[in-house]
């Protein structure tokens, strides 16, 4: 059953992401055809990660197709929904409580639809599900990145949540907005603390802003002095984030519902999932970052390196592909602070 209270102890249940295959037709031959052949590539990439977490005994839950036609509501209209890549995106678990998000971009309106038979599997269990209220997306000229969400709806991409115990940060720029923020709050703040982050220079999903490796140590490519104060006298793990950004200045975006267009604010190698407080996977062309997997080894950290050679085709770091299900924690939700 559904139980995560935070990003670091043991895994032993999750969801990864998929390309659906059917799901895009453009208008370009010839990127058809590069997208095909990228698809496939990502594909057997996926099957690969899902079969060495699955060696190491994790359950590993998979999307399904479902008709991708036009998208219409009564404030707007496209030709469909996202391919189910990024899991992470869609879904928060707090606990034993499975939230769909209301998200910030059209064409992923009904993206959950290709893991309800997951979801239903998890509420028949005994899992709380529940949805924020679907956002209308009737504001005009606004793109996730550097620009604040229009409180005109509750907003909030789920990895702009990040949970550590009974606290859980919640970034209000570039992806998630003061009324999210506030829906959360009132939902769940019997229970949780929740802490708003509303910084320029952090922006957008948390999980590739700093990553919570275990109580008392971070990895991010912040300074210091740009962390929210809670984090301030942490161990920091920096990451460097100049090859990420090179790469990505070199991408050509080919259609929404298969990248994100956001690719100043991609800091990939901060994006590790932890299997559990010791062990962390990362994508494999991190091997070249000796300087941080020198100071992760430091601290007794292994590193599992799984390809996945269009990451930054599709702007995705490791936990963008995953939603953990189930972590083993022995003492259950509290306070770490």
């Amino acid at each position: 059953m559904i139980n995560v209270h935070n990003t670091f102890d043991p895994l032993t249940e999750l969801i990864i992401g998929d390309i659906d295959q059917k799901a895009i037709k453009l208008e370009d031959p010839r990127a058809q055809k590069r997208v095909e052949y990228i698809f496939k590539k990502t594909q057997d990439e996926l099957q690969y990660f899902q079969s060495l977490l699955e060696a190491r005994g994790i359950k590993v839950y998979r999307p399904l197709p479902i008709p991708n036609k036009s998208i219409s509501t009564p404030y707007w209209s496209m030709p469909g929904t996202k391919i189910p890549l990024t899991p992470r995106d869609l879904y928060l678990v707090l606990g034993n409580n499975i939230i769909e998000s209301a998200m910030c971009e059209q064409e992923r309106f009904f993206e959950t639809f290709y893991y309800r038979h997951i979801i239903l599997e998890q509420f028949q269990k005994g899992a709380n599900w529940m949805s924020m209220p679907m956002p209308r997306h009737d504001y005009e000229n606004f793109s996730t990145g550097n620009d604040d969400v229009p409180n005109q709806d509750p907003i909030m991409d789920a990895p702009s949540c990040m949970k550590y115990g009974k606290d859980v940060f919640v970034n209000t720029k570039g992806a998630g907005n003061k009324l999210g923020f506030q829906w959360f709050q009132r939902m769940f703040g019997t229970t949780y603390n929740f802490h708003e982050i509303h910084n320029d220079k952090i922006i957008g999903h948390l999980d590739s802003q700093l990553t919570i490796l275990r109580p008392g140590l971070l990895l991010t490519f912040h300074n210091r002095e740009t962390l929210p104060d809670y984090f301030k006298d942490w161990d920091i793990i920096k990451a460097d984030p100049t090859m990420d950004r090179k790469i990505s200045s070199q991408q050509t975006f080919v259609d929404s519902r298969i990248q994100d267009s956001d690719f100043n604010n991609t800091v990939l190698c901060v994006n590790c999932l932890s299997i559990d407080r010791n062990t962390v996977v990362m994508w494999d062309h991190y091997k070249t970052e000796t300087n941080m997997i020198k100071q992760l080894e430091q601290k007794n950290i292994d590193i599992v390196f799984v390809p996945f050679t269009y990451s930054h085709f599709f702007n995705q770091g490791v936990t963008c592909l995953t939603l953990e299900l189930n972590r083993t924690t022995p003492e259950g939700l509290v306070s770490y602070q």
